[in-house]
């Protein structure tokens, strides 16, 4: 009886934890591979906000196949301890995802919605960036989360953050586009 309570805690635990890190990158999935060689080189962007901002482009060594992506780092600091988030655009998220951040600039951090009101757009690996408008502090809140799983990934955007990062994104894109020819 002990055995399998263990077991079935075990599989439980197990499971959740498999569910977190879960992702679709595309990117992530090539760097997963088995039984190659992979380089990986790391271009700094500098960063937004607390936000680290990096490309990564990731070279099969026999293929020669490439692939790259911007990578979004939140950390999280306690009294006791720091943790680090690492989320993932693939280069074809990009676009979307400007044209999200945009959106959200021109067309509603001017309005003032009636009832609270929230807006995001969301890669494969979970990385969200999007808007609420609190009706209570009359006020839209800007975010990048670079994990779903744990809110503690969470960084708060201003509106100057939000165009610093877009200029990020349209680096990212162009350096990607530069070294995966």
């Amino acid at each position: 009886m002990v055995s399998l309570l263990t077991c079935t805690l075990f599989s439980e635990v197990y499971g959740q934890e498999a569910e977190t890190t879960k992702t679709d990158s595309k990117t992530i999935e090539f760097m997963a591979k088995d039984g190659t060689l992979l380089q990986r080189d790391f271009y700094e962007l500098g960063k937004v906000s607390s936000v680290d901002c990096q490309v990564l482009v990731i070279t099969d060594c026999i293929s020669n196949q490439k692939v790259g992506c911007m990578r979004l780092k939140t950390y999280n600091y306690t009294k006791y301890s720091s943790d680090s988030y690492i989320g993932t655009l693939d280069y074809d998220e990009l676009e979307a995802c400007i044209k999200s951040i945009r959106y959200i600039k021109d067309n509603l951090l001017n309005t003032v919605p009636e009832r609270y009101t929230e807006v995001s757009y969301k890669t494969r690996d979970k990385v969200e960036v999007g808007a609420y408008y609190s009706v209570d502090k009359k006020k839209w809140t800007v975010y990048v989360q670079t994990k779903s799983y744990t809110s503690k990934s969470i960084e708060f955007l201003s509106t100057d953050n939000m165009r610093t990062l877009l200029e990020k994104m349209e680096q990212a894109k162009e350096i990607i586009a530069d070294k995966v020819k």
